[in-house]
């Protein structure tokens, strides 16, 4: 089904090769602390935007809403063409740039604030603006790695990146509730700006030299096209297109629907649910950590095949939540799923990255995020729609199949023969 195929062979520039090992780590963590700096902002600024729209200007969950989409909408629409356009550059200005552009944008709305004239128009706008700079940032972040981490240093270099997403992603929400009550949420988007500055200044230090593709620029369109065909030859990349947009189907239908199930069927409290769902994030966080390690041992394909399998009883589990699996027992599976998506984080992405020529790094990057973001909208609406039609217990057994389905595209390719990082099958 997923076809087969040799894999093109693995090579490095001369200036990876020859680079002196100690200007690459001192590069990775100058790299990855500021990256960590723009991850964590973006995950505070989430919930900081919303709570400016409500407390400063009253806005209802319509406005909420209309932010959110916002900054999620920007991916969508520009995802192809700015990867493409990233392939003809180098990526490093571009990440100093955009964070420049969201430190001004996120400026002026404590400015207005504080002056007694914002608006919801301004921000949307700011949000707007956030968005689209977040997309030049992340495809350029996730298409520098390779030549900022090469050969066995990528997978590392993954590794603390996800330790560092994931760990926003569980901390930085209560953290942008705290810093909210404790300064107001105009000021909270003030440190956020400071932070971008920061994070350009530190990426400004970078020595590491880049490989874009080169050459004259042809029609976008025809780059573009070039991007996509190649993830969807090249078996490795069609497996990571296949098993990541079954989980992002799997688990944006969990999160649409456990809210619900919980808070009205369940009676649980607001509280409740947060730690259920923290007990996810932190599955994540631990899968991150643990990834370059099992792939060690047990090989990297056999351990992504292993993890995916050893999910599906606790997946399965997921609608029986409440009756008659206890809320704890159901929190401890959902962590361990959650364990999968933290653990994916490195692993695939440094697949994806090893299989990926340097000139097309960007192209690929852009192509998957727009399939994974669409997966994830597909999943969140035809959970809604199963859950008018047959319930939401129904809806969620439907969520939690694509979940333990996760491991047959990896057990029908290549990937699964992967033995080390760095190496093909």
């Amino acid at each position: 089904m997923l076809g087969s195929g040799r894999l093109p062979a693995m090579t490095e520039t001369a200036e990876a090769i020859t680079m002196p090992a100690a200007p690459v780590r001192k590069d990775g963590t100058r790299y990855i602390t500021a990256t960590g700096v723009a991850l964590w902002g973006a995950q505070i600024g989430q919930v900081a935007v919303p709570l400016t729209a409500v407390t400063v200007l009253h806005a209802g969950a319509g406005g909420t809403s209309l932010l959110k989409t916002g900054l999620a909408l920007p991916f969508v629409v520009l995802g192809l063409p700015v990867g493409a356009w990233l392939d003809r550059v180098r990526r490093r200005p571009v990440m100093i740039g955009t964070d420049l552009v969201r430190a001004a944008a996120l400026i002026t709305v404590p400015a207005a604030a504080w002056a007694g004239c914002l608006t919801m128009t301004h921000l949307l706008a700011v949000v707007l603006v956030q968005g689209v700079a977040t997309v030049f940032f992340d495809l350029a972040t996730q298409s520098f790695v390779k030549d900022l981490a090469p050969g066995s240093l990528l997978a590392r270099t993954n590794a603390r990146l996800a330790a560092i997403t994931q760990t926003a992603v569980v901390a930085g929400p209560p953290l942008a509730g705290w810093a909210t009550g404790l300064l107001s949420a105009p000021t909270v988007l003030l440190v956020m700006a400071a932070g971008y500055l920061w994070s350009a200044v530190w990426l400004s230090t970078l020595t590491t030299p880049e490989h874009p593709a080169g050459g004259a620029p042809r029609r976008l369109l025809h780059e573009i096209g070039e991007g996509v065909v190649f993830v969807f030859r090249q078996p490795v990349l069609r497996t990571v297109v296949l098993s990541g947009s079954v989980v992002n189907i799997g688990t944006a239908g969990v999160m649409t629907l456990l809210p619900v199930l919980a808070l009205t069927e369940l009676g649980w409290s607001a509280g409740t649910l947060g730690m259920f769902l923290g007990a996810g994030g932190i599955g994540g966080l631990i899968g991150a950590l643990t990834a370059v390690r099992s792939a060690e041992r047990l090989g990297a394909g056999r351990a992504v095949l292993f993890v995916g399998i050893a999910i599906v009883p606790l997946a399965v589990a997921l609608p029986l939540l409440g009756r008659p699996v206890p809320g704890p027992l159901a929190a401890v599976g959902w962590a361990l799923v959650m364990l999968k998506v933290g653990f994916d984080s490195v692993l695939m992405m440094t697949f994806r990255q090893q299989v990926t020529p340097a000139g097309l790094m960007a192209r690929v990057n852009g192509t998957m995020r727009v399939l994974f973001t669409g997966a994830v909208a597909l999943g969140s609406a035809t959970a809604g729609a199963l859950a008018a039609v047959g319930g939401v217990r129904c809806a969620l057994g439907v969520s939690a199949a694509c979940l333990a389905c996760v491991w047959i595209p990896i057990a029908l390719s290549p990937l699964r023969r992967m033995t080390t990082l760095g190496t093909h099958p």
